[in-house]
């Protein structure tokens, strides 16, 4: 091989080697540009979210980006520390201002409308303000994480105003309903509590003001509580269970409430709400011709997401008291029915026990009536495990005592 054929062998290996290092170059920078962009190149979307959290994994495909949520939660601490913009954005509804528009709804701050100190009248009592000013029609908070099911607790008062807004509060997609809602309403005029779920098209409205027996919450401090699930979603009122939607998807039934009695509403969902949901914090309508003010501090507001198959263990409880079942004495020949509970989980097992003889109806609901489903020899001293091998919407038991008999246990497990 001559030495003119050497120089040219080499000079082609380094413009190979030169072209594979430019095409790694490239491929790298367009991988990084699609799935991992610099904070110079990403869209304003993003630039917006990156703002306020930088936790979180973005994936781009065709010039939409998809943000997914960073896990953080929404807590007093993640508040304090990265301020209330990085975890609520704001918008208000407001009267046109031009003819032919009688409505806008514009993008806020949401520090323009909540402030709150550290400061404490007492212990966790703190120095708070959360406004509608005269002239909104709407001010609403909204979170910018969304979560997969989750848990929902605010701890706050509820104010009363005559012809006052209504506080939506809990889950919900969008405005109107739109993409789904799990949460609660109250009427600051009426001094009513609503527990809403489904969609826009069809959806459950329980006023469990009657079961709580409570009509003002504004002198002392409440806990509200929304539990989330898969196929279930239950409201919490300081502890209590006062409200379950059984959350479906069909049309063999309109939406509605099928027990609205103590110890708790019970509603069914034929427009399923989506997994995954943001929360809202909204003070809506009322006379616009005055301020209106909410006192809750971002100590008391506390969302995660959720377990889709958490566990569910219910007490029965008499039907329409606050009496649990556990406990009571019967008389011989009384006939003792539960308040009903959801049959269309995965799994539905009821536990009974009691210190005497008598018989134990299982019945399911279909249709507007009851029906026996299974009947059960109740011993005394015994403890009784009854699996419900069928989906039924709704169950519930009723106890038949052959004796003054003492109920020791009585409850469902449902998943």
């Amino acid at each position: 091989m001559s030495f003119r054929s050497l120089k040219w062998i080499i000079v082609v290996l380094i413009l190979i080697t030169v072209l594979m290092g430019v095409t790694g170059y490239y491929t790298y920078s367009v991988y990084n540009y699609l799935f991992n962009p610099s904070t110079t190149q990403q869209s304003p979307e993003k630039t917006l979210y990156t703002a306020t959290n930088t936790t979180s994994l973005n994936v781009s495909s065709g010039g939409v980006v998809y943000v997914i949520g960073s896990g953080k939660g929404i807590r007093y601490s993640t508040i304090l520390g990265d301020g209330l913009s990085s975890v609520f954005y704001c918008w208000v509804r407001v009267p046109g201002e031009r003819p032919g528009v009688a409505e806008e709804f514009k993008l806020c701050k949401p520090e323009d409308f909540w402030r709150f100190s550290n400061e404490e009248k007492s212990y966790t009592d703190f120095i708070t303000t959360y406004v509608k000013p005269k002239g909104y029609i709407t001010v609403s908070l909204r979170s910018r994480e969304a979560f997969r099911f989750g848990v929902f607790e605010l701890r706050t008062k509820l104010p009363r105003y005559s012809n006052g807004p209504m506080l939506w509060f809990g889950f919900e997609a969008e405005d109107l309903f739109m993409g789904g809602v799990i949460h609660f309403m109250w009427h600051t005029g009426q001094g009513r509590l609503y527990a809403f779920a489904g969609d826009i098209v069809s959806r459950a409205e329980m006023d469990i003001t009657p079961i709580t027996g409570v009509f003002d919450y504004s002198s002392d401090y409440h806990v509200f509580k929304i539990v989330y699930r898969e196929g279930l979603a239950l409201w919490y009122v300081d502890g209590s269970l006062r409200a379950i939607a059984i959350l479906g998807s069909g049309d063999t039934r309109d939406s509605g409430v099928v027990y609205n009695a103590k110890p708790y509403a019970i509603g069914f969902v034929r427009d399923l709400p989506a997994a995954q949901l943001p929360i809202l914090l909204d003070i809506d309508g009322g006379d616009i011709n005055r301020d209106y003010e909410w006192s809750i501090h971002p100590w008391g507001l506390r969302v995660f997401e959720g377990d889709p198959k958490i566990p569910i263990v219910l007490d029965l409880y008499e039907e329409n008291t606050d009496t649990k079942l556990r406990g009571l004495v019967t008389k011989s020949g009384s006939r003792i029915v539960s308040a009903p509970f959801p049959g269309t989980l995965d799994i539905t097992e009821v536990t009974f026990a009691t210190n005497g003889d008598g018989k134990l109806y299982i019945e399911a609901y279909a249709s507007g009536k009851w029906y026996t489903y299974k009947t059960i020899d109740i011993k005394g001293g015994n403890i009784y495990n009854i699996k419900i091998e069928d989906k039924n919407l709704l169950y519930r038991i009723a106890f038949e005592s052959q004796g003054n008999v003492s109920i020791q246990e009585a409850r469902v497990y449902l998943k």
